[in-house]
């Protein structure tokens, strides 16, 4: 008997195969899709860790180098305080020694009838002034010697602690880095996850942490001895006027024809060890020399007041007038003052790199394969043997089983100054003079940001975390 099979009966049990394969198809990009997904945002949080981390240690280092600034202005201000202590000194040794003279005048003067109703009262005025000036010289010496002390203690501390900054900064700074990192991990009940960690083999070391440090290190440096130029320039350029250069106006500058008064003053920095501070008043009088007509300088008032190592009565001022040798021969010695302070500056002050002074911090992190939450990690994708129908194990590709990621910022110095583009909140910044100011250790303007790595950089990095340098072309940034 002839037996006839239909085609539905022929075709009986087809969908259910395609379904099977459709099934196992989606469920392979569905795995892929889910796991490509999952690297993605763990390379993603690596990446935000390394830039985080970069720029925590490239800030630490740029607020040591603002500390280092402001420990220096300390030193010159109170430097500068010194040298206004020595000028009053010296001024009120004048001023009253200067009362005493017009008082002995006065009285000389008073012999002469009809003068002395009108001298002694200016007289006694005179005497007080020069008893005045008698104590408040007295007490500015004592002041200066117990200043001086302070200061020299004030001066060894700040050159310890700075000492302390330019060795260790670079470790603080990699403290900070690696802090960043750790605050990137996940916690959830005390339970943290693996995350991404700083990179720590000894070739990546030596690329990041070990080069930072040194490269810390080497940025500034101590101006001691004769490189005390800088130090001395900028001490000399912020004492006040009355410190620095104090002639005197009006009757101190008097000329009438043949006669007049001759004020004189200031203050100076002989080489690096000692200061001098110096008023004179001088008559004057229009006489005969052997070359003709000339002046002659009788000495009415003086004061004088230095400071050095050792107490010595300084050198001679020009002109060498009998008023210059009274005050130096009368005016107070100070000692144990050890000179221009030796301070930090930057190492490298050549100026054809003054523009592109800074300073570069690199990180590199790691977050290891086994960390991304992928069908494999989640053991989604485990199976005996493939079947007909293939394997549900779709693990991902990483080279060197792991997400890497490298940042580096970079420490840089900009004061802000008028006309600086979308720059509208730091207008109390701003030097009066509107000039561009460079870096340096007596600025606070030292500040962080980040920047791109070289493919040089980046190739080495790669290859010290067994990942092939030639990824570095065409990655972005400092991704892998």
């Amino acid at each position: 008997m002839k037996i006839r099979t239909s085609l539905r009966t022929r075709t009986k049990g087809q969908a259910a195969i395609w379904l099977l394969g459709t099934l196992a198809a989606s469920a392979a990009v569905m795995y892929a899709v889910f796991n490509t997904g999952q690297v993605i945002v763990g390379k993603q949080r690596a990446v935000n860790a390394a830039d985080a981390a970069a720029l925590a240690g490239a800030t630490a280092e740029a607020r040591l180098l603002n500390l280092m600034a402001y420990a220096n202005r300390g030193v010159v201000a109170n430097e500068v305080f010194l040298a206004q202590l020595l000028s009053l000194e010296s001024w009120v040794q004048y001023m009253g020694n200067t009362a005493g003279r017009i008082e002995m005048l006065l009285n000389i003067a008073s012999l002469i009838p009809g003068v002395a109703a009108v001298a002694q009262p200016i007289a006694k005025v005179m005497d007080k002034v020069e008893m005045i000036a008698d104590k408040a010289h007295t007490g500015l010496q004592k002041g200066v010697n117990v200043y001086i002390p302070v200061l020299e203690g004030v001066k060894t501390g700040l050159k310890a602690a700075q000492f302390a900054i330019n060795k260790g900064g670079g470790l603080l700074a990699e403290d900070a880095a690696r802090n960043m990192v750790q605050a990137n991990r996940t916690d959830f009940n005390g339970r943290k996850d693996a995350g991404v960690v700083i990179a720590d083999t000894q070739l990546v070391k030596e690329a990041t942490f070990i080069k930072n440090n040194a490269d810390w290190i080497r940025f500034t440096k101590l101006y001691d001895g004769n490189d005390r130029g800088d130090g001395k320039y900028i001490l000399e350029q912020s004492l006040d006027k009355f410190t620095a250069y104090r002639p005197g106006q009006g009757w101190g500058r008097l000329n009438v024809w043949a006669v007049g008064l001759y004020k004189d003053g200031g203050s100076t920095l002989q080489g690096y060890d000692r200061w001098e501070s110096e008023d004179t008043l001088e008559l004057w009088e229009l006489s005969w020399c052997k070359s003709g007509p000339c002046k002659k300088y009788q000495p009415i008032g003086w004061g004088r007041a230095n400071a050095d190592q050792n107490g010595s009565s300084g050198s001679l001022w020009q002109p060498k007038r009998d008023a210059q040798k009274y005050a130096r021969n009368d005016g107070g010695e100070h000692s144990r003052w050890s000179g221009v302070p030796a301070l930090y500056d930057i190492a490298n002050k050549d100026v054809k790199q003054r523009a592109e002074l800074g300073l570069d911090f690199v990180v590199a992190v790691a977050r290891p394969g086994a960390n991304d939450f992928t069908t494999t990690s989640l053991s989604m994708d485990n199976v005996a043997s493939p079947s007909v129908t293939g394997s549900a194990h779709v693990p991902p590709r990483q080279e060197a089983s792991q997400n890497a990621a490298f940042a580096k910022a970079r420490v840089f110095f900009e004061r802000p100054r008028r006309g600086l583009t979308n720059d509208f909140t730091a207008s109390g910044l701003w030097r009066p003079d509107s000039a561009k100011e460079y870096g340096s250790l007596y600025s606070p303007y030292w500040q962080a940001r980040l920047r791109d790595l070289t493919f040089v950089e980046k190739g080495a990095l790669m290859t010290a975390m067994g990942i092939s340098p030639d990824h570095a072309i065409y990655t972005p940034g400092g991704q892998w």
